[in-house]
């Protein structure tokens, strides 16, 4: 009789203390947690250096001299060219607004739901990648193309328009052109799904970032240099976590403890602690 009381009272205890400390529970809120308050400093850093119209507009002459060096400035004729499509622009403006935060979240949902082994690599890549080029948004304010003489603001002309007239107006940071976050992000996501799948169609996943870079030069939200410097940014990033992830070895990163630990000794540690709260339960059950 023991035995069976201490099977039956246990169980439902237990496996409320499993499910805490599983993926769905402590770990979901922790990155909820986490995704709020990265997205809080996000939208801080970003309010930072709005209003330096300025320097702004003195780097994107430069950038513009820049290519015009490389013999590479095909914005504006890419812009003309598609400005005789006015459908296409309009299916650019809406792809440049509904597709950019919408697949981030859903990759990152797809990962943790699906594929958790591969999902804290690509967040931290992400988190990374983002936060690197909110610091160069506050160094290096670069005015869009749309804001130069010689482009049209295709969000504005055609719609829907999501910026204010005034640029220093609004929550957003209309100067924060390099590098482009729109490209970073589309990247990184096509080549989670990328190393994630094995099938081949797989491959389509690369029409995301090539249609984001058309859409952010169609609209003239970025040079095409912003996207460039965003791939290398990512590249750098890939890179630098390589290196970390050869100085740790073995171990993985844990946010909530802020330390490297390894795989072996997490594994160690949650075996342990089941077992004493598997023995607190039954033991209570008994008595």
């Amino acid at each position: 009789m023991g035995t069976a009381v201490s099977t039956g009272g246990g169980g439902a205890p237990r496996s409320l203390a499993s499910w805490w400390r599983g993926r769905y529970g402590a770990k979901l809120l922790f990155e909820i947690f986490l995704a709020g308050g990265l997205w809080m400093i996000y939208r801080t850093i970003r309010m930072v250096n709005k209003t330096d119209l300025t320097a702004a507009f003195v780097h994107a002459r430069d950038v513009l001299r820049f290519e015009q060096w490389l013999g590479l400035p095909f914005e504006d004729n890419l812009q003309g060219f598609l400005l005789d499509h006015p459908t296409l622009i309009k299916l650019l403006n809406h792809y440049y607004i509904w597709f950019h935060f919408p697949s981030a979240v859903g990759l990152l949902l797809w990962l943790y739901l699906r594929h958790h082994d591969r999902y804290h690599a690509i967040r931290n890549l992400m988190a990374f990648v983002t936060f690197a080029a909110l610091i160069i948004h506050l160094v290096f304010p670069l005015a869009p193309p749309r804001m130069m003489a010689g482009f049209v603001d295709t969000m504005r002309e055609f719609g829907p328009s999501i910026y204010p007239a005034n640029a220093v107006d609004g929550a957003a940071n209309q100067i924060a052109a390099m590098p482009s976050l729109h490209f970073g992000w589309a990247m990184i996501e096509a080549m989670a799904v990328i190393s994630v799948l094995s099938a081949r169609k797989r491959w389509l996943v690369l029409f995301h970032p090539a249609l984001t870079t058309l859409s952010i030069i169609a609209t003239a939200n970025h040079w095409w240099i912003d996207a460039a410097a965003s791939a290398v940014l990512v590249l750098l990033a890939i890179g630098v976590w390589r290196l970390i992830q050869v100085w740790a070895g073995g171990r993985n990163f844990v946010w909530s403890q802020m330390r490297f630990e390894s795989s072996a000794g997490i594994e160690q540690l949650e075996s342990f602690a089941n077992e004493q709260v598997g023995t607190q339960v039954t033991e209570h059950a008994e008595c």
